[in-house]
């Protein structure tokens, strides 16, 4: 009786809840939540700058072909639905969903009120019915995407409110263990695949003149002596392998070093390569490290914040769980001093740094094994799924012990309703994580899972790109780089002419061969990186594309650099193979040589016989194919399908990487307007 007399006064108290309301401001789901839409928005405008090219109906690989004739999994997408609007399956359709996912993800960047559940789950549903159409251009940057945006659905709130939720502590350390797999993953494969420029050391400089769309920061870091190189590898090593522990240390100033040594990691990395949205999606994972007084969290919430009044009571109540937490995490420091010591001491004994008697320069040689060395990394392996699970049934003991008691039926249906919610949840987050170990296990072999039970039940949340597997890349580093240039003619001993290319390198001249892409993740320059690693008969996507150049289809020629694509169509088409190799700061001209090793593909002509039978057994089919058999179904909808021939044609005009660039300023605008308006109201009231 007592109780519920206590939650009675409670609720007819305005002030006290409101105390806790404003003394309770979750800030690092707020601010997670917020940069997981900013990474949402440059996924969506990226995929929306190329699909025409690359998935319409005069596109490479058309979405019409996976909608009609796939799998059942791979026909699982909203796509289906287009023609209940009247668009068929054309990119009309696709250009529907990538606004819709863009224009939500927009919202969520500017504004709280719409970032919560239900905008998570439309902008979940909307990529991953994009990523099925994906076909051969899909990278492990949707992937993560993906599993990232499944667990922000856990983390999201389902009213507009800035209270917590029992189920926001399992979902922060869920997302910890991602990041956590996503960096280990990465870090542990290099010296497990035996590759000898890892060993040696030499593979991260390597590594800068390979990589798939290299800048030209790559070109100037590559410059650098070699010690500073293998130094650098070492760093990636301890970035990977040693300091992903520290997220889920209990020290708060650990858990920040640990975010701010990845921080300076990834700004790196976003500079020397364009790998698109990948990085800052890393970044954002991060922000589940800090707690809700971290300093770096308070401003930008500060900076985000409408209402005065909640942002005073906030940084007073900030102020006064930071005297008390400094005092617990007192040692902190010490910490990480004592642990960068160990990193420091670690990699000279495990390196055996040295200098050399002859030139005086650093000398570094691994005094383990790879025999050693898996032993170790299978220890860790076993290790990390067990603390996770221990943090994780911690978090679950705590959640039950938060639970009110019930002092009336109303109450008591009210409780059951919450709960039963909260135990989806709960089946849900502790599905994921046991699913998660599958691919995590499979980073060596010896440590595999081999239970048909979770495997098969992993593959099923693999089919929804819910639970996937992580660092494939960048396990065996390339001796050399080849490029694949695309080649145009009229005649089979003639003159041959190259396409350009937007951000792959293909030309030796400076000002085109290393471009910035930034935010933008352009997947047509990018697949070529994976297909000049391969055999040519394992990129099957190559053959429509040599068909819509013979076809001289004006979508997939957007994809390429307009300065270098012929005004007429070509006669004849062919692939070549060259080596690309950086100059030195002693050569004068631009950053690239190059040198022509081979034929990729033979030479093809629209009556290529075996380019024929290649693009049937794809069931693909010709621009002129299209045209007899009157493709575009389903289109009846033309107001619709004109206003977005419209925007495509006005967005069309803007390079990707200043598409985003403009939107980011517009949000930053919108955001800055809201701080002036609410100023100026308070300004307003107080006189």
């Amino acid at each position: 009786m007592e109780q519920a007399k206590a939650r009675s006064d409670k609720n007819h108290d305005p002030r006290p809840q409101h105390e806790e309301e404003i003394g309770d401001v979750p800030r690092v789901r707020n601010l997670l939540l917020r940069s997981m839409c900013a990474v949402y928005l440059m996924a969506f405008v990226s995929f929306y700058c190329q699909a025409e090219g690359l998935y319409g109906d005069g596109g490479i690989l058309p979405a019409s072909r996976i909608l009609a004739n796939g799998t059942l999994k791979e026909r699982l997408s909203l796509l289906q639905l287009a023609p209940f609007v009247g668009l068929g399956h054309g990119h009309e359709a696709i250009d529907l969903l990538c606004l819709v996912g863009a224009t939500v993800a927009f919202l969520g960047l500017i504004s709280r009120a719409h970032c919560r559940l239900l905008s998570f789950i439309v902008m979940w549903s909307v990529y991953f019915s994009l990523v099925q159409i994906a076909q051969s251009f899909r990278q492990q940057a949707d992937h993560l995407l993906l599993e990232a945006g499944f667990l922000c659905i856990l983390l999201a709130p389902t009213r507009l409110t800035d209270r917590r939720h029992p189920m926001e502590a399992i979902a922060l350390l869920l997302l910890k263990w991602l990041v956590f797999r996503f960096m280990f993953a990465s870090g542990s494969v290099k010296l497990a695949s035996g590759c000898p420029l890892w060993w040696s050391l030499d593979g991260l400089k390597r590594h800068y003149e390979t990589m798939p769309l290299p800048t030209s920061y790559s070109w100037y870091t590559y410059q650098l002596p070699d010690a500073f190189h293998r130094v650098s590898t070492i760093y990636v090593y301890l970035s990977e392998l040693v300091v992903p522990w520290l997220f889920f240390a209990p020290s708060r100033t650990v858990r920040r070093f640990a975010v701010w040594w990845h921080v300076f990691l990834h700004l790196n990395i976003i500079g020397c390569g364009n790998y698109g949205f990948l990085s800052p999606l890393v970044l954002t994972l991060l922000v589940a490290l800090l707690d809700d007084e971290d300093e770096l969290v308070v401003w930008v919430q500060e900076r985000l914040a409408v209402d005065d009044t909640r942002r005073r009571a906030g940084r007073a109540r900030t102020a006064a769980r930071n005297s008390t937490d400094d005092s617990a995490d007192r040692y902190g420091g010490r910490l990480v001093k004592a642990i960068s010591l160990f990193m420091v001491v670690g990699s000279w004994l495990c390196f055996s740094v040295g200098v050399s008697k002859d030139d005086g320069q650093l000398t570094f040689q691994p005094t383990f094994t790879q025999d050693q060395y898996l032993n170790v990394m299978q220890t860790m392996v076993r290790a990390a799924p067990l603390l996770v699970f221990v943090l994780l049934v911690k978090q679950f003991l705590k959640l039950l012990s938060s639970q009110d008691s019930v002092g009336s039926l109303a109450e008591g249906m009210r409780q059951f309703s919450k709960n039963l919610g909260l135990l989806i949840s709960t089946i849900v987050a502790f599905t994921v994580f046991f699913m998660s170990i599958v691919p995590h296990s499979r980073l060596l072999p010896s440590t595999a899972v081999t239970s048909p039970v979770m495997t098969r039940a992993y593959g099923g949340l693999h089919s929804l790109y819910v639970v996937n597997q992580y660092g494939r890349h960048l396990t065996k580093m390339r001796p050399m780089r080849r490029e694949i240039i695309l080649e145009y003619g009229d005649e089979l001993n003639g003159t041959w002419h190259e396409y350009g290319f937007q951000y792959k390198p293909w030309t030796v001249e400076r000002a085109a061969s290393l471009p910035y892409g930034w935010l933008h993740f352009p997947r047509f320059d990018f697949k070529f990186y994976d297909a000049a690693g391969s055999k040519s008969d394992a990129q099957k996507w190559i053959y429509p594309l040599v068909q819509r150049l013979l076809d001289h289809q004006q979508p997939v020629l957007d994809l390429l650099d307009s300065r270098h694509v012929p005004a007429e169509a070509p006669r004849y088409v062919r692939t070549s193979l060259y080596r690309f190799a950086y100059t030195s700061f002693a050569d004068a001209g631009g950053f690239w040589t190059r040198e022509r090793l081979t034929d990729y593909f033979n030479v093809f002509s629209r009556e290529d016989a075996h380019l024929r039978d290649k693009l049937r057994q794809m069931n693909f089919r010709t621009a002129a194919e299209q045209s007899a058999s009157g493709g575009g179904g389903g289109s009846w909808n033309w107001l619709l399908r004109w206003l977005l021939d419209a925007v495509r044609r006005f967005v069309g005009a803007i390079e990707g990487s200043y598409l985003l660039i403009g939107l980011f300023v517009a949000a930053g605008m919108v955001l800055y307007t809201q701080q002036q308006q609410q100023q100026q109201q308070r300004v307003g009231q107080s006189t």
